[in-house]
C-alpha cells in the first residue's frame, strides 16, 4: 500500500504493532482495548464512549474499529489520528463482511452501522437514530407492536399519537438485540455531542443495557461537564494528549528532523493534539518554501489551537471561494442540488468550490458537500459578515419547504418575528407528539427568542422547560424557566413556571432552593389564585423534608391545607376543590408522619389512599407515590406496599418508568425491615432508573438505602463505595447526610468497630434532631448506637437513650419503638429474668409488625446474655434462631457472631453451621427477572416490563436456573414462595 502523504510531506502517523496491525502513533493502549472489546463481541456486547478535545483523534478510533472489524486495510486518507484528512463520511455500511482475527480469535462475519451528529441537523429529531435503524428495519417486526410502533412513529413512517420516549428506547434496544442475534453488529457514532438529543437518550439507554446482546456500540464526544452523570456505568475513555516522545516519532514519520531547533517549539505549540501538531509542521514547511526566517513566529498565528490551524487553509480563498464556502456551513442537510441551486442565485456554481475541495477543506460526498471537520462550521461564520451570513439563510429559505425551512427562517431572523415564531411553535408540537421532546424544546426555545410579544416568549420558554424537563434536560429546564420569569408579566403564569422550576431543583438536587421559590410563588399568586396557591405549597412540602427542614414542611403543608379548606367552602364538590383537598392531605400527611405526629399523619395518609381511584392519571400517580412511601413511615406497610406495586406495575405496562425511582425507593425502604433481598433488588433498580433519568436527589437516597444494607450484611467496602457515589453525585445534601452517617455507623458495627459505630450514629442523631425528625422508624439505627454504647462502657448513654426510645413509643404508638425499647433494655439488664421478661415484651411487639433482621438482633442480643448469665439451654434456642434468620437475609458477619455465640454455649459445631441462602446468590436484576418470572410473565412480557431486551432475560434466567438449582417455570415460582421472598 503506498503511503499517503499530509501537505509538507508529513505521512499519516500509523505504524505496525507486533502482529503487523497498523495503528495511530500512541495509541497502542487504546486500540488494545478496542481488540479487546471486539474479540468478546462473539459472546458478549458492550458500549464505549471515546471523549477528547477536537483533532486529538477520536474519529481516527473509530476508523480503527470499522477497519479491524472489515478485516481490510484502512483507506487512503490525508491526515493521522485527528490530523486534517477524509474523515469518515455520514454513511450506513451494513454489508456483512469477514472480520479480520483479532489475536487468534476465530474470523466471524460482522456488520457495521457508521454515523455521525451533524451540528445543523442537531434540531431534527431522530436522525442519528434513524440512520443506525433503517437498515435493520426488518427486525421492527420482532418488536412487541408498542415498541414497533412508537420507533414507526418518530421515524415518520407512520401517523400515530405521541410515542413514548422509553417505548422507543427499549423497542431500538429490541432491534439491536435481534440483529446482534442474527450477526455481531458494531454501531460506530461520532460527534455525539451534536447528535439529537432524542437519538443521544436512546444512545445512554442502549449503551447500559449491551451485556448480554452480541452488539458493540463505540461512540466519540467531546468531553462535557455532566459525563459522569449522564454516561454512569457506561465505560469511557478519554482520548489523552500525545506524549512529547509520540509527537517526535509522528514528525520524524513525516520526515521531519528531530533534532531540527524548530521541533521542540512544534511539540509545545500542539499541546500533544496530533492535528495541531501536524497542521503546525505543514505551516512550518510553507515558511521554509517561502524562504522566511525560521525564527519569524510569524507562522504561529494567534487563536484557538485547532481554528488557527484550519485558518490557515482558509484564508488564502478566493472571495467567490469564500462565498460558496459559507452556503455550504450553512446547509442543514448536504443535499447538491440544493447547495447548487443557492450558489445560482449568487451567481456562482458547483465548481467555485473546487478551490475549496483542493485546500483539504471539503470533501464531496454522494449527494452533496461537507466540511472536512466541525470546527470549520463557527470558524466560516466567523469570517464573514452577518449580512453575508443571513442572506445565505433567506436564500436556503426560499429554496426549501417543511420544518428545515422553517429552521432556515429561525436563522435568517435578525430580530423577533412571529410567522417564524409562530411556525417554530408549530413545529415543536410536531416534535412532541413524535416524542422528540429535545427536540420540542429546543424549538419552542428558538421560538421564544423570536417572539415579539413578552407573554408569548414567557408562555414557549414554560413549554420549552417542560419539554425539557420531561426529556431529561432538568438544568436546561430550570434555565429556561429563569428566562421566563424575566419575561412573564402575569402572576398566574409566573406561578404555574416557578412550579416548574421547583420540580426541576428538586430533582437536580437543590432542594433548598425548590423550597423557597415555590413558597414565594405562592405567596405571589395567592390573592388571585387561590388554587395555584395551594398546589405550589403542597410541591414546596417534600423539598423542605429533603432540605431537611421538616418543621418548614410542617408549616408549609398547613398552609396549603387551610387553602383547601377555603377552596371547598367555595367551590364545595367541584373537582378542583377535591383535588385541592386530596393533594393538601396526602402533603401534610407526609408532612406530619415525618414529624412523630403520626395518628394524625395517618389518617391523613389513609384518606389520601381511599381518595385513588380507577386509572391513575400522571398526577394521582405522584400522588400515589408519596402516599406509598409515607403509609410505611407508619406502621401500614402492607397498603403501602400495594399502592406502590400498583404505581410500579402500571409503569412497566405503559412503558412509562418517570416514577420508577421514587416507587422503588418507597419498596426498598418498606423491604428493608424483613425481605433484604427483595429491598436490594428494589434499590438497585431504582438507583439505575435515578440515573437514567437524572434524579439527583433519588439517585443519592437509593446509594444510601444500598448503603445501609450493604453494611449490616458485612460488605464495609460496598457500603464505603456507595457513600462515596453518594458525595459525588449529590455533595452532602441536608435532608440526606443523616442516613449516610447512619450508614457508616451500621457498617462499623457489624465489623466490630463499636467506638467508630458509635461516632458516626451520634452524628446521624443529632441531624436527625437539627431536621426535626421525630418518627422513629427513620432512625432503625438507634439500636445500634445503644449497642455500641454498651459495647464501649457507656452504659449512662445507653440508659438515656432507651429512655428516649421510650418516649418516642409512647408518643407515636409505632411497633418499632417499642421493640427497640425492649432490645435496649435485654441489653442493659442485670439478670437472666429481667432478660428473658424484656425479651417477651420485645416479641409481643414484634407479633404487631414484621422486622426480621430487628428481632434477630433481640435474639442475639437476649441469647449472649443468657449465656453469660449461665443459662445455656435457652441461650442456645435464641442464638440458632438469630443465626437462621441472619443467613435468611444475607448478614454473613452478623450470622457469624451468632455461630460463634451458639458454640459458646455448648451447641455442637455441626449443627450451627446455617445453610447459605441460595436466593442471596442472585444479583438485583437476575432477582427481579426471577420475580416476573415467577409471576406468569413470558421471556417477552418480562423483557417489556423490566425494559430490558428478551435475550438479556433468557441470559439472567438461565444463570438464575442455575443458582437456586431449579429446572421450570414453575419450580421457580415454588421456590419463591418457600423463600419467603414472594406471599
Amino acid at each position: 500500500m503506498n503511503e499517503p502523504t499530509l501537505r509538507g510531506g508529513l505521512r499519516e502517523e500509523w505504524v505496525a504493532d507486533g502482529y503487523g496491525v497498523r495503528v495511530p502513533v500512541g495509541r497502542e493502549r487504546e486500540c488494545a482495548l478496542l481488540d479487546g472489546l471486539l474479540d468478546s463481541l462473539p459472546d458478549r456486547g458492550a458500549a464505549l464512549l471515546l471523549r477528547g478535545d477536537p483533532g486529538i483523534g477520536k474519529t481516527n478510533m473509530l476508523d480503527y474499529v470499522a477497519w479491524r472489524a472489515h478485516g481490510r486495510n484502512l483507506p487512503e486518507r490525508g491526515g493521522g489520528a485527528g490530523a486534517v484528512r477524509a474523515q469518515p463520511e455520514r454513511w450506513i455500511e451494513s454489508e456483512p463482511v469477514r472480520a479480520r482475527p483479532a489475536c487468534g480469535a476465530a474470523s466471524q462475519a460482522i456488520r457495521v452501522l457508521r454515523t455521525r451528529g451533524v451540528e445543523s441537523e442537531a434540531v431534527l429529531p431522530y436522525t442519528v437514530l434513524a440512520d443506525l435503524l433503517l437498515p435493520l428495519r426488518s427486525h421492527f417486526a420482532e418488536l412487541p407492536s408498542t415498541q414497533r410502533r412508537a420507533l414507526e412513529t418518530c421515524f415518520a413512517l407512520m401517523e400515530a399519537d405521541e410515542p413514548n420516549p422509553y417505548a422507543v428506547c427499549v423497542g431500538t434496544l429490541g432491534v439491536l438485540a435481534a440483529a446482534g442475534e442474527a450477526e455481531p453488529l458494531v454501531l460506530l457514532v461520532d460527534d455525539l455531542h451534536w447528535s439529537d438529543p432524542s437519538s443521544r437518550r436512546a444512545l445512554q439507554f442502549v449503551a447500559r443495557r449491551l451485556a448480554t446482546e452480541r452488539v458493540a456500540l463505540v461512540m466519540a464526544a467531546r468531553p462535557a461537564s455532566d459525563d459522569d452523570v449522564t454516561w454512569e456505568d457506561v465505560p469511557r475513555l478519554t482520548i489523552a494528549p500525545l506524549e512529547e516522545d509520540d509527537c517526535l516519532r509522528l514528525l520524524e514519520r513525516g520526515g521531519v528532523d528531530p533534532e531540527e531547533p524548530a521541533v521542540t517549539r512544534l511539540v509545545r505549540l500542539s499541546s500533544g493534539n496530533p492535528l495541531v501538531l501536524v497542521e503546525y509542521a505543514a505551516a512550518l514547511e510553507d515558511a521554509r518554501k517561502r524562504g522566511d526566517e525560521l525564527a519569524d513566529t510569524a507562522w504561529e498565528m494567534p487563536g484557538p489551537m485547532v481554528e488557527r490551524a484550519w485558518w490557515g487553509r482558509m484564508r488564502n480563498l478566493s472571495p467567490d471561494t469564500r462565498t460558496a464556502l459559507l452556503y455550504v456551513a450553512a446547509c442543514r442537510v448536504p443535499e447538491l442540488a440544493l447547495l447548487e441551486r443557492a450558489l445560482a442565485v449568487n451567481g456562482l456554481s458547483l465548481g467555485t468550490l473546487d478551490e475549496a475541495e483542493e485546500s483539504g477543506l471539503i470533501r464531496a460526498r454522494e449527494h452533496g458537500y461537507e466540511l472536512r471537520h466541525p470546527v470549520l462550521r463557527p470558524l466560516v461564520f466567523r469570517h464573514c459578515s452577518v449580512a453575508q451570513r443571513l442572506r445565505a439563510y433567506r436564500t436556503l429559505a426560499d429554496l426549501s419547504a417543511g420544518e428545515v425551512r422553517t429552521w432556515y427562517l429561525a436563522s435568517a431572523a435578525a430580530g423577533p418575528d412571529e410567522t417564524v415564531a409562530s411556525a417554530l411553535a408549530d413545529a415543536a408540537e410536531r416534535s412532541r407528539r413524535r416524542g422528540a421532546l429535545g427536540a420540542a424544546a429546543h424549538a419552542w426555545h428558538r421560538a421564544a427568542e423570536l417572539s415579539p410579544s413578552a407573554a408569548d416568549r414567557a408562555e414557549r420558554l414554560l413549554n420549552a422547560a417542560r419539554d425539557a424537563f420531561y426529556g431529561g434536560a432538568s438544568r436546561d429546564a430550570v434555565d429556561w424557566c429563569e428566562q421566563a420569569l424575566r419575561w412573564s408579566e402575569d402572576v398566574r403564569l409566573t406561578a404555574d413556571i416557578e412550579l416548574l422550576r421547583g420540580q426541576a431543583c428538586g430533582w437536580l438536587g437543590d432542594p433548598g432552593r425548590a423550597h423557597r421559590s415555590l413558597v414565594a410563588a405562592a405567596e405571589a399568586v395567592e390573592p388571585v389564585d387561590r388554587f395555584r396557591a395551594c398546589a405550589l405549597y403542597g410541591a414546596a412540602t417534600l423539598p423542605a423534608t429533603m432540605d431537611g427542614r421538616i418543621g418548614r414542611a410542617v408549616d408549609t403543608s398547613a398552609r396549603s391545607a387551610a387553602l383547601a379548606d377555603l377552596l371547598e367552602d367555595e367551590a364545595g364538590a367541584e373537582s378542583s376543590a377535591r383535588s385541592s383537598r386530596h393533594l393538601s392531605n396526602v402533603m401534610r400527611g407526609c408532612a406530619l408522619a415525618l414529624a412523630g405526629k403520626v395518628p394524625e399523619g395517618r389518617g391523613l395518609l389513609l384518606a389520601g389512599r381511599a381518595a385513588l381511584h380507577g386509572n391513575w392519571p400522571l398526577e394521582e400517580q405522584q400522588l400515589a407515590v408519596q402516599i406509598g412511601q409515607a403509609l410505611s413511615w407508619v406502621d401500614e406497610r402492607e397498603a403501602a406496599t400495594a399502592v406502590l406495586d400498583a404505581v410500579i406495575d402500571g409503569a412497566r405496562r405503559d412503558g412509562v418508568p418517570a416514577l420508577l425511582p421514587y416507587a422503588l425507593v418507597g419498596r426498598c425502604e418498606a423491604m428493608s425491615w424483613s425481605r433484604w433481598p427483595m429491598a436490594r433488588a428494589a434499590g438497585a433498580e431504582a438507583l439505575r432508573w435515578a440515573q437514567e433519568l437524572g434524579h439527583r436527589a433519588m439517585t443519592g437516597y437509593a446509594l444510601l438505602l444500598l448503603a445501609r444494607l450493604d453494611g449490616l450484611r458485612g460488605d464495609r467496602a460496598g457500603c464505603e463505595d456507595r457513600i462515596t457515589a453518594y458525595e459525588r453525585h449529590c455533595g452532602k445534601v441536608r435532608g440526606l447526610e443523616l442516613f449516610a452517617q447512619a450508614a457508616l455507623g451500621s457498617a462499623a458495627l457489624t465489623g466490630g468497630e463499636p467506638q467508630a459505630a458509635a461516632g458516626h450514629l451520634e452524628r446521624a442523631l443529632s441531624l436527625a434532631d437539627e431536621m426535626g425528625l421525630g418518627n422513629p422508624n427513620l432512625m432503625p439505627f438507634l439500636t445500634e448506637l445503644a449497642e455500641a454504647y454498651v459495647r464501649t462502657g457507656e452504659r449512662d448513654s445507653a440508659v438515656r437513650l432507651a429512655g428516649w426510645i421510650e418516649g418516642l413509643a409512647r408518643s407515636t404508638g409505632l411497633a418499632w419503638p417499642a421493640a427497640a425499647h425492649a432490645h435496649c433494655r435485654i441489653m442493659l439488664s442485670g439478670s437472666a429474668d429481667e432478660a428473658e421478661g424484656w425479651l417477651r415484651t420485645a416479641e409481643r411487639v414484634h407479633v404487631r409488625e414484621e422486622m426480621t433482621f430487628e428481632l434477630a438482633r433481640t435474639q442475639l442480643v437476649c441469647g449472649e446474655l443468657l449465656r453469660r448469665f449461665r443459662r445455656p439451654k435457652a441461650a442456645r434456642g435464641l442464638l440458632l434462631a438469630s443465626q437462621l434468620a441472619f443467613a435468611g437475609l444475607g448478614a454473613s458477619s452478623w450470622r457469624s457472631r451468632a455461630a460463634v455465640e451458639l458454640a459458646a454455649a455448648g451447641h455442637r459445631a455441626a449443627d450451627t453451621r446455617a445453610p447459605e441462602p441460595r436466593i442471596d446468590r442472585l444479583t438485583a436484576q437476575e432477582l427481579q427477572v426471577a420475580l416476573a418470572v415467577g409471576d406468569g410473565l413470558s421471556n417477552g412480557e418480562a423483557a417489556a416490563a423490566l425494559f430490558v431486551s428478551r435475550k438479556t432475560v433468557e441470559a439472567h434466567l438461565t444463570r438464575v436456573y442455575r443458582k437456586l438449582g431449579v429446572r421450570s417455570r414453575s419450580e421457580l415460582a415454588g421456590y419463591l414462595v418457600h423463600a419467603d421472598v414472594v406471599r
